[in-house]
């Protein structure tokens, strides 16, 4: 019989922000037992120090004697048992912030990020993990992916399993659906205008489409979606059988934003395939006491961001001008800033622990997102393909190789060489030259001419007549403040900085407004007087004006050849 760790999850301090945790060890097989909780959760790769927010540490023997614990480094204890009796290991764990990667617990509700809740037991990481929680009264509901051997008791088959599966515990809204009579379950949690009916319809046409296009079969016993209904805010995080999202409550009822939504909802269920089983080597199995560094996010992610838009387009929610706007968007977060030239897909993945997820106000000027650029070559790469097999072959085909290369041996990920290997493969042609400027170097990447193989132009919709200080800015306690300044514009040129308040231009106090209509009239070449604020000490500084920063604008031409239609249609239509 398959050894099992008990973890026991309790809420009697809910209205402070605490849940408890105690963790049941039989049968150890050393006089010291070491426990650590992860310093960062799967698929957001940051060291979030997670131990920081642990108190209250103590560990009993199945007999109630005290074990001396002893804190051993940042997020790992040991417990001192000479006897080597079964022993109970507690602890408490504050959580107020509700993000996707962190634990949010109050009288409403408890969000459990279990990687930042649930610690580890040395040497005993592949034994079946048993969950029972206690529900405080008035709570009635638990949504998470882990399996339910009962009403509140849950089983995973290893540790990591049990932190890639994050619990919703209170009174949430739980809708479904069944696809191949396998249940999908819709947690709703807070209050919202959204319509049951159209979130039920479009959420199962993405999981359709998506399982569709990995050959039919469904790779779990049930799915969760965990949606957070909040004032402000965004974003997702994959897990095993589950995602958590976060959706401001009252946008529903506006299209654009809600579609954007959509997007998140295909992007996080694509990583059910690529990312839980198509996985770079680096990612798995995971070192939660530290960084673990691939070069492969941008196949991971950026691959992902491209797959999600084209699976809503595929599936009917959005039409082609639609996706043209998310392509575009894509298109102007890269090729707009000087940090395309200065960090190369690759140097981005590895880089993500210390820059991605702390960017600044110089991120744009000197970094890549591999999430939008890595959209943008996925676009180039799949063009590339679609062109050099007559419309034969396309990504889609590199990603269903990858997923039977994890179908055969579930245990290896992709290296970097073989990502490249499979490409080559569909494509016929070696992409050594692709690789080196685009993945691997900082050359301009050509997408207008990728685009333009397939019909669709790139323009620069600003109006490049006018001029441009080339900052982001906002207001402040009534202050004019810079937030970013941007590579290559007035401002940087002539030496504005981040957090600079902006008091007058040409002896004229402004606010954004009075800014706007100052520029309004104004022409490359022109010399403005500004008069700042700089940590408190007035300085004043001449600007000579540049042309603004283009924006580009992305649309279908007008007039296109029947090659044009084909490789858009193969790349559209799949």
């Amino acid at each position: 019989m398959k050894k099992e760790i008990s973890y026991n999850l309790s809420f009697p301090q809910k209205k402070s922000h605490y849940c408890d945790v105690s963790i049941t060890v039989s049968h150890p097989e050393n006089d010291i037992t070491s426990l650590s909780m992860p310093v960062w959760t799967p698929g957001s790769y940051l060291v979030r120090e997670f131990s920081g927010k642990t108190d209250s540490v103590n560990a009993k023997s199945i007999d109630g004697e005290n074990l001396k614990t002893e804190k051993v480094n940042k997020n790992i204890w040991n417990v001192f048992n000479p006897e080597k009796k079964d022993f109970t290991f507690s602890y408490r764990v504050f959580g107020n912030e509700l993000t996707v990667r962190t634990t949010r617990i109050n009288n409403d509700h408890a969000f459990i990020s279990s990687a930042g809740v649930f610690m580890s037991v040395s040497g005993m990481e592949n034994c079946g993990c048993k969950l029972t929680t206690v529900l405080p009264e008035g709570w009635k509901k638990i949504s998470t992916g882990l399996n339910r051997l009962s009403e509140n008791v849950f089983f995973a088959d290893n540790y990591d399993v049990l932190i890639d599966s994050p619990l919703e515990i209170g009174n949430q809204n739980i809708l479904e659906f069944e696809i191949q009579g396998i249940k999908h379950f819709i947690c709703l949690t807070g209050e919202g205008n959204y319509k049951e009916k159209i979130i039920i319809n479009d959420f199962r046409k993405i999981a359709e489409e998506q399982i569709k296009f990995f050959g039919g079969k469904i790779p779990y016993e049930h799915y969760t979606f965990i949606i957070h209904l909040v004032e402000k805010g965004g974003g997702g995080l994959e897990h095993l059988n589950s995602f958590v999202a976060q959706f401001p409550r009252l946008n529903f009822n506006d299209e654009k934003l809600y579609k954007k939504f959509l997007g998140l909802v295909s992007h996080e269920y694509f990583h059910l395939w690529n990312v839980k089983r198509i996985r770079p080597a680096e990612l798995g199995p995971f070192d939660y006491n530290r960084e673990n560094y691939t070069k492969s996010l941008w196949v991971a992610e950026g691959w992902t961001s491209f797959f999600d838009n084209v699976f809503i387009r595929r599936c009917g929610l959005i039409n082609d001008e639609e996706y043209f706007e998310f392509i575009e968007n894509e298109y102007n977060d890269v090729m707009r800033f000087k940090g395309r030239f200065k960090q190369s897909l690759s140097e981005s993945s590895y880089d993500t622990w210390i820059k991605f997820y702390r960017k600044d106000e110089n991120f744009s000027n000197t970094q890549i997102s591999y999430y939008t650029k890595g959209a943008l070559v996925a676009i180039m790469l799949n063009i590339e393909i679609i062109k050099n097999t007559n419309g034969e072959k396309s990504l889609d085909d590199v990603m269903r190789i990858l997923y039977k290369d994890y179908q055969n041996d579930s245990s290896r990920g992709y290296t970097q060489e073989r990502i490249k290997e499979v490409c080559e493969s569909v494509n016929g042609r070696m992409l050594d030259e692709f690789w080196s400027m685009y993945v691997d170097g900082t050359d301009e990447i050509p997408i207008e001419k990728y685009l333009s193989f397939a019909g669709i132009e790139v323009t620069d919709s600003s109006d490049s007549a006018s001029a441009a200080l080339g900052v982001d800015f906002k207001t402040e306690n009534g202050k004019l403040i810079i937030t970013k300044v941007i590579d290559g514009g007035s401002a940087y040129e002539s030496g504005l900085s981040f957090r600079d308040e902006i008091i007058s231009v040409n002896g004229f106090r402004v606010n954004e407004e009075i800014l706007k209509n100052i520029f309004s009239d104004k022409k490359p070449g022109e010399v403005l007087k500004l008069i700042l604020s700089r940590e408190g000490i007035i300085k004043k500084i001449s600007v000579t004006l540049l042309k603004p920063i283009p924006k580009f604008k992305i649309k279908r031409m007008e007039n296109i050849s029947d090659e044009q239609d084909k490789i858009f249609k193969k790349w559209i239509l799949g």
